[in-house]
């Protein structure tokens, strides 16, 4: 019987510290310059060549509402597989991070829920890990039905 990992890769947005499941983490790549998009989201930076498929780039600060990533040696793609709304299939994407920071084994115990009144639905939980508070997220929701389709959208428009 196999037992899953509660493993969580770890990134930065401005002093935020947040947490994404490794099963949902596809690599990590050094930032390059997105290629621009015209009429896309205002947090979606663009889009880049991946393993031979384009994937938008999503500006973490701007989806999060925490303002934008300023490009330093540190920042960072984080290739996310996410689940598509409609449950048919996996769209890739990558999410423009401040800095990735490392991978911790989270135990179950020490996960704390937070009050939905109190979070937007992609944050799950919070864990206290060494001295950083890190907001646990849940990489299906992140985008919205309507955040897919514009992506989608988006990959089209560079594909014709």
């Amino acid at each position: 019987m196999s037992q899953e990992v509660n493993a969580y890769l770890t990134f930065s947005i401005g002093s935020n510290i947040f947490g994404i499941h490794v099963e949902k983490v596809v690599e990590i790549k050094e930032y390059v310059e997105p290629k621009a998009v015209p009429e896309s989201m205002a947090y979606v930076k663009g889009v880049v060549d991946h393993r031979d498929k384009i994937i938008p780039i999503i500006d973490a600060a701007a989806k999060f509402n925490l303002g934008k990533v300023d490009i330093t040696p540190q920042s960072c793609f984080v290739v996310l597989d996410v689940n598509k709304k409609d449950g048919k299939g996996i769209m890739s994407v990558g999410v423009l991070v401040d800095a990735v920071s490392d991978v911790f084994e989270a135990d179950e115990a020490k996960i704390k829920e937070i009050e939905n009144d109190y979070k937007p639905g992609y944050v799950l939980s919070s864990y206290q890990n060494n001295n950083d508070l890190v907001m646990i997220l849940n990489a299906d929701k992140i985008f919205s039905e309507t955040d897919i389709i514009s992506l989608g959208e988006v990959l089209q428009s560079v594909k014709e």
